[in-house]
C-alpha cells in the first residue's frame, strides 16, 4: 500500500474534487509540521480541526470535555461521508456487537456484522514531551480528509477514525513554553522541571482501570465505552538511542484472562505494520521488544473485545534533532537496535533524527494501521463478535465474586464497585440472604457474576494474581516488568471479597451505576474485634427526593465519625474547615449503643456543624454519603482520652527532578480536603519550616534525586537539590518538634542523609535473590498506634522494589510475618522479610520519622493504606500534651 503524503484535488484545482478547498497543515500553521525546532500549540491544532469540521463532510470534531486544567479535550470522528451521516447507527451496531446477548439467534448477527464498520481509535501523546504524535495528529487527518486515492478511500468506507490528537493538552502548552524558553540554551530540548499533567505526569497512562484523572474519563466515556473500538493505537515516544519504532507483538507475558484472539491479533496487526514501514524503506522498526501486556493498567481494550497497539518512536530532544552513531545505539531489555534480527531486519545506520522523522513513522504506522483494519474489516467485526460470546460460555471456575455487606470500610467497596462499573461490568445485589461456597451472605450483598461480556476484566480485577517467574537465560536473573505485577483490587483497597468456585443460587437484581457505586449499603463500617454494633442509623437524613441534608437533624450535642472509612477523613477536613471543634479518641470507648475505636473522632454539634453539614446537600452523592459517618451523642463521649485536633499544617516536597509520587501526592490529599503547601529546595534550604508546618511528607523520589537534583547543565534556576543544607533543616524541624513522613525512596533519603539508626535489609541485594517489583504484601500492623488508628490488623501494602527495615531504635508499627508475604504478584527470595520492619516512627530531637517500606497511595489505587499517610499527618497536629484524658471541653 502507499503508506506516505499524496496531494490532494485534481491538477486543475477543481473544487469539485473531495479535499481540494481544504487548508493544508503547513497554510494553517505557517510551518510544515515537525520542523527542526517548531511546535504547534493545542489552541493552533484545536483550531485546525474545526476548520475541518466547517469545511469536510469526512470530518465530525467533537469538544468530548474539558481537560484538568481547563482546556478543550477534542475527538474527530474521520470517515467517509455517508459514515459520518449515519455515526448513531454505526454506534448502535458496536453496542450490540459488544454485548451477543443482545443479538437474536439468526441472521442478525450476521447482519449486524456485514454493516459494521472497523472502528480504530488513535490517542496522541500522552507524555507530552513526546510530541511527535500530536504533532503529526493534523497531517493524518488531512491524509484522509483529503485523499482520493485507493488507499484513503478504502480507509475512509470499511472504517470509522476516533482520533484523538491529544490525550493531554494541558502538557502540550507546558512543554512547548519550556522548550522555547530553553531554545539556544544549553539544556535546549531537556527534560522540564515539573510533571507535564498535573497531578500524574507519566502515570497519566497508568491509570486506566481506576479512572482517577478527568482525561481517562473523557476518553473512557466518550470513546472506548461510547465506541467500543476494536483497535486502539497509542502512540508514544522511547528513548532516542533504541530502535527507531518498536511495535506489538509484545513480549511475554500477557494477562492470563485475555483471550487468545486478542493476543493473535495484537501480533497480527502489529507484524503487518511493521512489515509495510520497511517496505517503504523506514529502518530500525522492531517488534516484540521491551514492552509486555501484562499489567490492565495499560491494557484496557484487550479485556473488551479489542486490541491496544503500541507504538513507540525513538524520541528526540523535544523538537530539537540528535545525532547518534550506530555505535552509540544501546540494547534495552533485548531491544537489539544496531542488529538485523528477526523481530527487526531492518536496522537504523545512524544520523540525525529529527522531530519529523518521528512524524513520519508515526504517520506511516497510523495509516498502516488503519489500512490494516479496513483491509480485515471482516476479520476484526467477526473477532470482535466471538470474543463477547467466548466471554459468556461455561468455564471454569471462580462463578461470581461477591462483596459482602460488613466491610471495614464500606466506602472504599463502593468506590471499588464504582469502579468495575465504569469499565461495564455488571453488578447485581442480592435481594435476600444466600449461601455460596458453604458461606452465608447478606441481603445486599454484591455479586459479580461470571457469563457477562467483560467477565475477564472483573476477574483480573478481583483475582490475586501470581506474576510469573520469568528468567534471563537459564539460571539468569529475573526478566523485568515492564510495570507492576499486582493490581488486585480488593487488596489494593482493603475490601472483602470472596471468589465463589461452585455453583449457587440467589435472587439478585442488576444495578444501575448510582446503585453500584453507593455506599449505602453497608453505611456502617464493622468495627471488627471490638464488639461494635452494626448498623446504628446516623443522626441526619436527606431529604427524599431532593437529595438535600435536613438541618433540623442535626441538632445533637456531639457527633461521633468512626476512623474505620477513608471517608472519615474527608469529612473531619470539611469539619475543621468549617471550624467545628473535632477531637480524636485515643482509647477504644461505647457510646450512644456502639463501640468505637482508637482514633474516632469527635465533632462537637452546633451552628457551624449544623452550616457544614447542611452545605453538603447541595454538593455530590459522595458528600452526602459521607456525611452519613455523623453518629449522634448526647455529649462528648467520656472516658475515650480525647485530644483537640486541628487541620494539619502541612508541606509536600517538590523536587526540580519531577517525581510521579509528588502529583499523586498533591492529588490525593486535595481528593481528601488536606491543605498543604509545596516545597521546593531552595524553600526547604530557607529553613524556618518548624514556625510554618506540622508535618512535612517526602513523596517517594530517588535518594540521590532528593539530594543532588540537577547539575551544571540545566537551567539555572533549577539546578541543585536539597544538599546537605537542606537535609540539616530536615533534621532540624523534627527536632523541634515537626513529624517528617517519609515512604519508599524518600525513607531512603532520610535513612543515608538524617543519620536515622535503621537499615534497609534488602539493600543491594542480587535481583536472584531477592525481587518484588511491584507486588502486595500483607503487613501486621499494631493498631493501638495512632499512625495505625482504623487499620486492620493485617493489611497489604504495595511493595515497589523498596526498602525493608532493621530499627535500631524507635517504634515499629508494621511488619512482615514470619511467613511468605506475598498476597499477589512476584516475590523472589520471601525469607528476605520474614519479620522485617516495614512502618517505623523515628525519634529526632522532640519529633519523628515516620518511615513506610512501601507506597501508602500508590497511584491512587492503594486506598486500603491511605489512612497511614493520613494518620501521620493528623498526629502531627492533635494535643500531645496531659496524660491523655479528655481534653474537648
Amino acid at each position: 500500500m502507499a503508506i506516505g503524503m499524496n496531494d490532494s484535488g485534481d491538477a486543475n484545482g477543481n473544487a469539485d474534487v473531495p479535499g481540494a478547498g481544504l487548508p493544508t497543515p503547513a497554510e494553517h500553521f505557517g510551518f510544515e509540521l515537525g520542523a527542526d525546532r517548531r511546535l504547534a500549540d493545542w489552541e493552533e491544532i484545536a483550531g485546525y480541526f474545526w476548520r475541518l469540521d466547517a469545511a469536510s463532510d469526512r470530518v465530525r470534531t467533537l469538544e468530548i470535555g474539558k481537560s484538568t486544567e481547563g482546556n478543550p479535550f477534542l475527538m474527530a470522528i474521520i470517515s467517509s461521508p455517508d459514515n459520518i451521516a449515519n455515526l448513531d447507527a454505526h454506534r448502535e451496531t458496536q453496542r450490540r456487537l459488544a454485548d451477543p446477548r443482545l443479538v437474536s439467534d439468526g441472521g442478525e448477527a450476521a447482519r449486524l456484522m456485514a454493516r459494521a464498520k472497523a472502528v480504530v481509535a488513535v490517542g496522541c501523546s500522552i507524555h507530552a514531551t513526546e510530541a511527535g504524535a500530536t504533532q503529526m495528529s493534523p497531517l493524518l487527518a488531512h491524509r484522509l480528509a483529503a485523499g482520493n486515492d485507493d488507499d484513503a478511500l478504502r480507509i475512509l468506507d470499511d472504517a470509522i477514525l476516533l482520533l484523538l490528537p491529544s490525550l493531554n493538552p494541558d502538557g502540550l502548552g507546558k512543554v512547548k513554553a519550556w522548550y522555547e524558553a530553553s531554545l539556544g540554551k544549553k539544556y535546549e530540548g531537556i527534560m522540564p522541571p515539573f510533571l507535564y499533567q498535573k497531578y500524574t505526569g507519566h502515570d497519566n497512562n497508568r491509570d486506566w482501570f481506576m479512572f482517577t484523572q478527568r482525561e481517562t474519563r473523557l476518553v473512557l466515556e466518550r470513546c472506548l465505552n461510547a465506541w467500543h473500538p476494536h483497535i486502539l493505537l497509542d502512540m508514544h515516544q522511547t528513548r532516542p538511542n533504541g530502535s527507531r519504532m518498536i511495535l506489538p507483538p509484545f513480549v511475554d507475558p500477557t494477562g492470563p484472562n485475555v483471550d487468545p484472539i486478542i493476543t493473535a491479533q495484537i501480533a497480527m496487526l502489529g507484524t503487518a505494520m511493521a512489515a509495510d514501514m520497511a517496505a517503504e524503506g523506514k529502518a530500525g522498526v522492531a517488534v516484540n521488544a521491551v514492552y509486555d501486556a501484562y499489567s490492565p493498567n495499560r491494557t484496557y481494550q484487550h479485556y473488551h473485545a479489542g486490541v491496544r497497539l503500541l507504538s513507540e518512536a525513538a524520541g528526540a530532544r523535544i523538537a530539537t534533532p540528535v545525532k547518534l552513531r550506530a555505535q552509540d545505539l544501546r540494547s534495552d531489555r533485548g531491544e537489539t537496535p544496531a542488529l538485523a534480527t528477526w523481530n527487526h531486519p531492518l536496522p537504523w545506520e545512524g544520523g540525525e533524527w529529527r522531530l519529523r522523522d518521528i512524524v513520519d513513522y508515526d504517520l506511516s504506522a497510523a495509516m498502516s494501521c488503519l489500512w490494516h483494519a479496513a483491509r480485515l474489516r471482516q476479520t476484526l467485526v467477526g473477532n470482535f463478535y466471538r470474543v463477547g460470546k467466548n466471554a459468556l460460555a461455561d468455564a471454569d471456575p471462580p462463578y461470581a465474586f461477591v462483596v459482602p455487606t460488613a466491610q471495614h470500610d464500606a466506602y472504599a467497596a463502593a468506590e471499588l464497585l464504582g469502579t468495575l462499573r465504569a469499565g461495564l461490568v455488571e453488578v447485581h445485589e442480592a435481594a435476600a440472604p444466600f449461601s455460596a461456597d458453604g458461606q452465608r451472605f447478606a441481603a445486599g450483598s454484591r455479586v459479580i457474576l461470571r457469563g457477562q461480556p467483560y467477565w475477564a476484566y472483573a476477574k483480573t480485577l478481583m483475582e490475586q494474581s501470581q506474576y510469573p517467574d520469568l528468567r534471563v537465560g537459564e539460571g539468569g536473573p529475573p526478566k523485568q516488568p515492564y510495570d507492576v505485577t499486582a493490581h488486585c483490587l480488593p487488596l489494593q483497597m482493603g475490601v472483602n471479597a470472596y471468589a465463589v468456585k461452585s455453583r449457587f443460587a440467589a435472587d439478585l437484581r442488576l444495578l444501575g451505576d448510582d446503585e453500584a457505586r453507593s455506599a449505602a449499603f453497608a453505611a456502617r463500617p464493622e468495627l471488627r474485634g471490638r464488639g461494635a454494633k452494626t448498623g446504628v442509623a446516623p443522626h441526619f437524613k436527606a431529604n427524599a427526593g431532593a437529595g438535600q441534608v435536613n438541618p433540623a437533624d442535626l441538632d445533637a450535642a456531639a457527633y461521633v465519625v468512626p476512623t474505620e472509612s477513608n471517608a472519615s477523613a474527608r469529612l473531619v477536613n470539611r469539619l475543621l474547615d468549617a471550624g467545628v471543634e473535632i477531637s480524636r479518641a485515643s482509647r477504644a470507648f461505647t457510646a450512644g449503643g456502639a463501640s468505637y475505636g482508637a482514633g474516632a473522632f469527635a465533632a462537637r454539634g452546633g451552628a457551624a456543624l449544623r452550616d457544614a453539614i447542611a452545605g453538603m446537600g447541595g454538593a455530590s452523592n459522595a458528600s452526602r454519603e459521607d456525611a452519613m459517618l455523623l453518629n449522634a451523642l448526647g455529649a462528648m463521649p467520656d472516658g475515650a482520652g480525647l485530644r483537640r485536633l486541628r487541620m494539619p499544617c502541612v508541606g509536600v516536597y517538590k523536587s526540580h527532578i519531577p517525581a510521579v509520587d509528588e502529583g499523586w501526592t498533591r492529588f490525593v490529599l486535595e481528593e481528601y480536603g488536606f491543605r498543604y503547601e509545596s516545597l521546593s529546595d531552595a524553600d526547604i534550604r530557607a529553613g524556618g519550616l518548624h514556625e510554618r508546618f506540622d508535618a512535612i511528607a517526602l513523596p517517594h523520589q530517588r535518594p540521590a534525586h532528593m539530594s543532588k537534583g540537577h547539575g551544571d547543565y540545566y537551567h539555572p534556576a533549577y539546578i541543585g537539590g536539597l544538599g546537605d543544607e537542606g537535609a540539616a533543616e530536615l533534621r532540624r524541624f523534627a527536632e523541634l518538634g515537626g513529624a517528617l513522613v517519609t515512604w519508599d525512596g524518600s525513607a531512603r533519603y532520610a535513612m543515608r542523609h538524617l543519620g536515622l539508626k535503621v537499615r534497609n535489609v534488602v539493600a543491594d541485594m542480587k535481583r536472584a535473590d531477592f525481587y518484588a517489583p511491584g507486588s502486595l504484601l500483607a503487613v501486621l500492623l499494631d493498631t493501638n498506634h495512632p499512625i495505625a488508628y482504623g487499620m486492620p490488623s493485617l493489611t497489604a501494602v504495595m511493595f515497589y522494589d523498596s526498602p525493608a527495615f532493621d530499627i535500631r531504635e524507635g517504634r515499629v508499627v508494621g511488619k512482615y510475618p514470619l511467613r511468605n508475604p506475598l498476597f499477589s504478584g512476584l516475590l523472589i527470595g520471601p525469607e528476605k522479610l520474614y519479620g522485617r520492619t516495614a512502618l517505623a516512627l523515628i525519634p529526632v530531637g522532640k519529633g519523628e520519622v515516620t518511615l513506610m517500606g512501601f507506597r501508602p497511595h500508590f497511584r491512587a489505587q492503594a486506598r486500603g493504606t491511605y489512612k497511614l499517610l493520613f494518620n501521620a499527618l493528623y498526629a502531627a497536629a492533635w494535643d500531645r500534651g496531659g496524660d491523655g484524658s479528655d481534653g474537648a471541653g
